[in-house]
């Protein structure tokens, strides 16, 4: 690789980070550390070898890596994992083997090859369902023999300590945070631009590539405007119960809403979300918007993504998650249509967000120094996350005046042999990647600082196990499933509607649930030392 990431040079990546990619480093004791990586590989180091400058020889140990992907038929894939290999060969002597698994069966392909003994060293525990698989002692602690300060030194300076503690459980810390947005920006809807355009939209305050601030009534407003004048297409498709935690500021705490945090950033207190003010507002609000023709009243069997009915011609706006750059991406997800984006609510950060996506070290590894230098590389060296990203310099892209990847001439999306296997935000880190041309260049930056300035959960780090609890979680999910999306899409009367889905949920067994679920978050306070 020519150059070094220039955001790498930047205060927000410390002196640690840069020393892991490929800068020099002092190394007084080579058993007790990993010497840094040279920059291209393949490349000869210089000088005579040293104390200070030897790579430990981990003796061509395997260490076999799952990733999940959008798409791992690719043509190139085989080809860039042979060149990451030969990178870890050639500095560690680490033979490092991936596996791959599309996203929606990355769970289930990971947890067979777990129970089945087959070999995976590195994997997304996140995706898997963090709390589980560290229940089910798949997860190794990094913090065991000083693990992670002597092979992962790059990631303890990389990550902010509050995140790293967010995968730790009674005191081991079992995966590493997936270093991309943390933090959500709370129930954002993105226009297709030419609806606003169509209705003379004044832009002249309006910055065209990140959220704007506005209110529920500047959208109620807005799209009255915009029915009037496009009464055959739907205005916003709100998405369905699954991403209720993106619409307000609530934690979900266990991953679930069966008793949550109203006040997440000043309170342990568990409460029933349904039958808070903030549930019945946005319901409420869901029923007005449906009532006026805004939500297409199939919303609740539609089987088409939001983007994709953007496409189609038949919707205006969908939500989303807002942070850094989602303009531009939901733009690539609707064919480069230009498009809008309004944020409702605050920045904030949820109790499960360091876990939701963590990599972890499988506890049964025979080699568990070597997996975890490849997991700092993974985390921290811009060699090994680049060829992952965008493949090999010069073939699969090349760096724009301004350090852009871009396409070669002649190569696009539809012909290039690597190109889009996994976004930026599947890998263990997106920070040491290049920027793709269209993106802010100092795009990983604006989403530290997203991260870092975002409102966090007291519960940040928290998980609950709710094994004891089985059967009350089942029958209450039933329940919340049955009433959820008619809710969520406005479709039955919340004066109605949210008194039969409290009636119901507490003969599920709600209130035995949230007693389980506050006890382990005070057991869990007390022994971290949170009030």
């Amino acid at each position: 690789m020519k150059k070094i990431l220039a955001f790498m040079m930047c205060s927000i990546l410390t002196a640690g980070l840069l020393a892991g990619c490929g800068g020099g480093t002092e190394q007084k004791d080579v058993s007790a550390s990993v010497a840094p990586a040279a920059e291209n590989v393949g490349e000869e180091s210089s000088g005579a070898e040293t104390e200070d400058s030897l790579i430990k020889d981990f003796d061509g140990e395997t260490i076999v890596v799952g990733l999940y992907c959008g798409d791992d038929s690719v043509t190139g894939k085989n080809r860039i994992f042979e060149k990451i290999n030969e990178y870890y060969m050639e500095n560690y002597n680490i033979n490092v083997q991936f596996v791959t698994a599309l996203m929606s069966d990355y769970a289930q392909s990971m947890n067979m090859m777990l129970s089945s003994g087959e070999q995976l060293d590195i994997f997304c525990a996140g995706m898997m369902g963090f709390s589980n698989t560290v229940a089910n002692e798949s997860t190794y602690d990094l913090y065991q023999d000083d693990l992670i300060n002597l092979y992962g030194k790059d990631i303890i300076e990389l990550i902010d300590p509050v995140f790293l503690k967010g995968c730790v459980v009674n005191g081991a810390l079992c995966g590493i945070p997936c270093m991309r947005d943390l933090a959500t920006g709370m129930w954002c809807i993105v226009f297709d631009r030419q609806y606003l355009d169509g209705i003379g939209y004044d832009f002249s305050n309006i910055n065209t590539e990140e959220c704007n601030p506005a209110t529920t009534e500047d959208m109620t407003e807005l799209f009255a405007k915009l029915h009037e004048a496009y009464p055959d297409v739907n205005v916003i498709y709100p998405w369905g119960y699954q991403y209720l935690n993106q619409k307000f500021l609530y934690d979900p705490i266990g991953g679930d809403n069966f008793g949550v945090l109203l006040d997440p950033a000043n309170s342990l207190e568990v409460s029933n979300l349904f039958t808070s003010d903030m549930f019945k507002d946005y319901c409420e609000l869901m029923y007005t918007w449906q009532q006026a023709g805004y939500i297409s009243k199939d919303a609740v069997t539609e089987t088409q993504s939001g983007g994709a009915q953007i496409i189609a011609g038949t919707l205006m706006s969908d939500t989303t998650g807002g942070k850094p750059g989602i303009v531009r991406q939901k733009e690539v997800e609707r064919g480069d249509l230009d498009s809008i984006a309004f944020q409702l609510g605050e920045n904030f950060v949820r109790g499960e967000a360091a876990s939701t996506a963590a990599w972890s070290i499988n506890s049964n590894t025979e080699a568990p120094e070597a997996a975890m230098v490849v997991l700092n590389d993974l985390y921290t060296n811009p060699i090994v996350t680049n060829l992952l990203l965008w493949g090999e310099e010069g073939i699969d892209y090349v760096l724009t005046d301004d350090e852009h990847a871009a396409f070669p001439e002649g190569v696009n999306k539809d012909n290039a042999d690597y190109y889009n296997m996994l976004p930026a935000w599947a890998l263990p880190c997106e920070y040491t990647t290049y920027v793709w041309e269209g993106d802010d260049i100092d795009l990983w930056e604006k989403t530290i600082e997203f991260n870092n300035t975002a409102l966090k959960s007291k519960a940040l780090g928290f998980s609950f196990d709710s094994s004891e609890v089985s059967a009350e979680y089942t029958a209450l999910t039933n329940v919340w499933v049955e009433y959820a999306n008619s809710l969520m899409f406005g479709m039955i009367d919340p004066a109605v509607g949210i008194p039969e889905l409290n009636k119901r949920l507490e003969a599920a067994g709600l209130e035995t649930y949230m007693e389980a679920k506050t006890a382990a978050l005070k057991e869990w306070a007390a022994e971290n030392g949170i009030e």
